[in-house]
């Protein structure tokens, strides 16, 4: 798994540009939300920012590669062929895809933890682990079951869209009405943005906990890449 994560690291943080790319468009997010909102939304945008980095890189990048892999059969004879079991491998590949955006999560919940005060900080670190193993099992889902890189991709981004864009992510779910803020708070990216910009009580982080258990399961499940 420890070379996984060290080639991954290494191929996806060589230039610049691939450590720019990935801030791209939660930071402008950020940017828009902020201004829109004067400011009042800058807690939510930050939170939404930290969960569209770990959705978008374990959904849509880790299932674009897992499939893909099937594609390049002598890069997937050497995955195969070194030590220990398939869903080691893949959170190893995810793990290293995951290098180029940690700092930017680091630097947005240091943020928000100014913001917030350090006693938010378990309740933070609970809904970031629970998101990215959910977020890892969709992705290996995805990866597993996919058999064409172009489809896979495709699907992976319209649910990293569907998941991070349209519903209360980047702003607060208190801004639509009360039926809509009761369904989609059952949403992990919803209820993850909710625990991580400090709104809401306990059911968002009960609510992220529950899905991060779910993710835990799917990754379990699988007993290879190859499905």
């Amino acid at each position: 798994m420890m070379a996984l994560i060290e080639y991954y690291a290494r191929a996806l943080t060589r230039g610049r540009f691939s450590l720019i790319s990935f801030a791209v468009q939660p930071l402008s997010f950020i940017f828009i939300v902020y201004v829109v909102s004067g400011g009042r939304f800058l807690n939510t945008a930050l939170g939404g920012a930290i969960v569209s980095f770990i959705v978008g890189v374990e959904i849509a990048d880790l299932a674009i590669e897992l499939v893909g892999m099937k594609t390049r059969s002598r890069f997937y004879d050497i995955i195969m062929s070194l030590p220990g079991s398939n869903w080691r491998k893949a959170l190893g590949i995810s793990v290293g895809m995951s290098v180029p955006a940690f700092p930017y999560v680091v630097l947005l919940t240091a943020i928000l933890l100014w913001r917030l005060g350090v006693g938010a900080f378990p309740r933070m670190l609970g809904a970031i682990i629970s998101l990215w193993l959910w977020s890892v099992g969709v992705g290996f889902l995805l990866g597993v079951k996919g058999k064409e890189p172009v489809q896979v991709m495709r699907l992976s981004n319209l649910l990293v869209t569907g998941l991070t864009v349209f519903p209360p992510v980047y702003y607060p779910v208190s801004v639509l009405s009360e039926w809509l803020a009761k369904v989609l708070i059952f949403f992990p990216t919803v209820s993850a943005s909710q625990v991580l910009s400090g709104a809401g009580g306990s059911a968002p982080l009960i609510t992220t906990l529950l899905w991060g258990i779910l993710g835990l399961v799917f990754l379990l499940r699988f007993a290879g890449l190859e499905g």
